[in-house]
């Protein structure tokens, strides 16, 4: 793999280790299935496309038919409009489909004919016409046509829930050509047997099930708890919350606390004395089973280890210097820290990039004139090969300073944040420690289930199979200056659309999505590459992008949906790869192209490696001061666009083309 990429850069090239452990497959949970129908399965047919009408459009007609036809007289469809109050809020759809009795035979024997299902991206304002139909319908079917008891709206139906809404579908026959027109029995019939039946089945919310794989890692005075999630979460929520509690061998509580990450650093414990870790799960519908270790014992390591936390935060410190030009050289960082020796040849190897980077700000006229670093939830210990490292949660911060003249009223510099979690490794020469290996800390204690978690972060990979012929989607890259770097001068917004998309489509909420991102942006990431997944969840829970059917590998699909029985929630392609999430935008979403002068808050930014087929990485605007500082599950949480270019400049893999697009429709 990569050693370096926007999910996470260490100074050294390492290789992430994967565990699988034997697991069996959960067993199948009780669903529960209802049928809408009747006063809970409103309907009406509609002329969409009636020459007799006026501008205004035909009015829907609630009689005991419904009727679809494409003939020479227009175009008649169907609209529907379940009401879900009885499906309660955090099921997990599995299935949700319509059944039809045709008018003609009377009977479910009759052939059934391909039909297109469109959702509607916004209530269907009253009086109902056809013209208001179109204004509010999706540009495109949820699926391929089919017969409709063959489509499965479950993706659908689980969007109404997770948000409470529920603003209906529409059917259409397919193509815009002559043919037989459709009957079927309305939700007046008077025979109710006949009258259409939307059969929902879900698996009811309930308590998670307990975490899995606990692992904990003794320390100095400390220790480190790992676990993943439970195979079996109990609802639609967005992940779960755990309570971590250590006690003693003879059960006597020593602390507790409750994170929303897999994984806890422990610290004030007492060296020799042996300690467990019990861990549940908790979602807002309840509170799993426990999951406890075997007990273990911290103990003090060689040389103790407020050494070893000098010499991190010294190396840190060092970069800092060099970067803000407090020191000019290495050779001058080093000289000033009085634990340089422990770490000079990893500083060493980084005085490339690190001088290139002042550098290249220098000639844009910036520069940071603040930057720190500071570690918490630190933990120094011993592996079982003998090796002493350290694992601390690292939060940097910065300014980065325009050196010419600013306008009156704005600040002197932009500041940009960043909370990493870093594994350190030492050796020794002659009984000195040194500092040789810097890594991402989740990565590097990331066990997976077999018939779990490898399901799952299969959905991220974006292997050749899977990208297609990246050609055949053309990108409008931003402009670069010779140093890479966004051009920041004056001008339009390419404003080009990069697909076709109905003039009337609901827009993505660009504040809501970023609203999202800004809240949750500290929250567990779901896969060691996390971007595109983090994006997804903020378009769709903060836009409300509506999601789209289709094969899991299929550009023009988008969605989170659940399998094996409704116990794993896997993702399209599109919503946790970034070169089939960028595919889609274009093709299927209406995304405009802008620049990095015109990109507003809740737009998208994404990357191209020199090295890489297509994109792999995205980002959300956050403002625009100073350049365009973004928000991403990344090496960074919050940084700017030209420091994130500049992280891999000089290097044979460097960042060579960015795009930023801004999403249109939310259909």
């Amino acid at each position: 793999m990569r050693a370096c990429t926007d999910r996470g850069c260490s100074a050294w090239s390492y290789e992430q280790e994967f565990t699988a452990t034997d697991t069996t497959d959960p067993q199948a949970p009780e669903t529960t299935s209802i049928t809408l129908t009747g006063p809970s399965l409103d309907d009406a047919t509609v002329p969409v496309a009636a020459k007799t009408c006026a501008d205004g459009g035909c009015p829907a007609a609630t009689d005991g038919r419904l009727t679809l036809d494409a003939g020479a007289d227009g175009e008649r469809a169907a609209w529907f409009e379940p009401d879900l109050a009885k499906v309660p809020r955090g099921a997990r759809i599995t299935s949700a489909r319509l059944a039809l009795t045709p008018a003609e035979c009377g009977t479910d024997a009759c052939t059934q004919r391909p039909v297109e299902i469109y959702q509607l991206y916004e209530p269907w304002a009253t009086p109902h016409t056809g013209t208001g139909l179109l204004d509010v319908l999706d540009d495109a079917p949820f699926t391929e046509a089919a017969p409709a008891d063959t489509q499965d709206l479950a993706p659908l139906v689980q969007s109404w829930t997770d948000e409470q809404t529920g603003e209906g579908f529409a059917m259409r026959l397919p193509g815009a050509h002559a043919a037989p027109a459709l009957s079927y029995h309305s939700s007046r019939s008077t025979d109710q047997a006949k009258r259409p039946r939307l059969v929902v089945t879900y698996v009811a919310p309930a308590a998670p099930a307990a975490p899995e794989d606990l692992r904990v890692n003794a320390g100095d005075g400390g220790l480190l708890a790992t676990w993943n999630p439970p195979q079996e979460l109990g609802s639609s929520a967005d992940g779960a919350e755990y309570t971590a509690v250590v006690t003693k061998a003879d059960g006597s509580e020593v602390t507790r606390a409750t994170t929303r990450d897999t994984h806890l650093v422990v610290d004030g414990l007492t060296n020799g004395t042996a300690h467990r870790v019990t861990v549940t799960a908790r979602t807002p519908y309840g509170t799993g089973p426990a999951t406890t270790s075997q007990t273990l014992t911290p103990a003090a390591v060689p040389g103790g280890a407020a050494t070893y936390r000098e010499i991190v935060q010294q190396y840190a410190d060092a970069r800092s210097a060099i970067l803000t030009g407090k020191h000019p050289t290495i050779a001058a960082a080093l000289a000033a820290s009085p634990r340089g020796a422990a770490f000079q040849d990893l500083l060493g190897a980084q005085a490339g990039d690190l001088g290139r980077t002042r550098d290249v700000l220098a000639r844009r006229g910036q520069r940071y004139t603040a930057m720190s670093t500071k570690l918490s939830d630190v933990l120094v210990g011993v592996d079982d090969d003998g090796t002493v490292f350290l694992r601390a949660v690292i939060e940097d911060s910065a300014v980065l300073t325009d050196t010419g003249p600013t306008d009156p009223g704005e600040p002197d510099g932009e500041p940009e944040e960043g909370r990493r979690e870093q594994r350190f490794t030492f050796s020794t020469n002659s009984g000195a420690p040194i500092l040789h290996v810097e890594a991402d800390a989740p990565a590097a204690e990331t066990v997976l289930p077999a018939s779990a978690s490898a399901p799952a972060a299969d959905a991220l990979e974006t292997t050749d199979d899977s990208l297609g012929p990246v050609s055949e989607v053309p990108d409008e890259p931003i402009a670069l200056d010779a140093d890479g770097l966004p051009v920041e001068e004056a001008g339009p917004a390419a404003g080009k659309p990069a697909a076709r998309i109905r003039r009337a489509a609901a827009q993505v909420s660009g504040s809501g999505t970023l609203s999202w991102a800004s809240r949750n942006v500290n929250t567990r990431w779901e896969y060691g590459q996390d971007c595109t997944n983090f994006v997804s969840k903020a378009l769709y829970y903060g836009g409300h992008m509506k999601t789209r059917q289709g094969g899991r590998k299929h550009d023009r699909a988008w969605w989170q949906q659940y399998f094996l029985f409704g116990s794993i929630k896997n993702k399209s392609y599109t919503w946790a790869a970034a070169e089939n999430f960028r595919r889609h935008m274009i093709r299927y979403r209406g995304a405009t192209y802008v620049n990095a002068l015109s990109a507003k808050p809740g737009d998208l930014v994404l990357f191209k490696w020199k090295k890489e087929r297509g994109y792999n990485h995205v980002a959300i605007v956050e403002r625009r001061r100073h350049g365009l500082q973004l928000i991403q599950h990344g090496s960074s949480n919050r940084t700017s666009l030209a420091a994130a270019i500049l992280r891999y400049q000089g290097k044979p893999n460097h960042i060579e083309r960015v795009i930023i697009l801004h999403p249109k429709a939310r259909s």
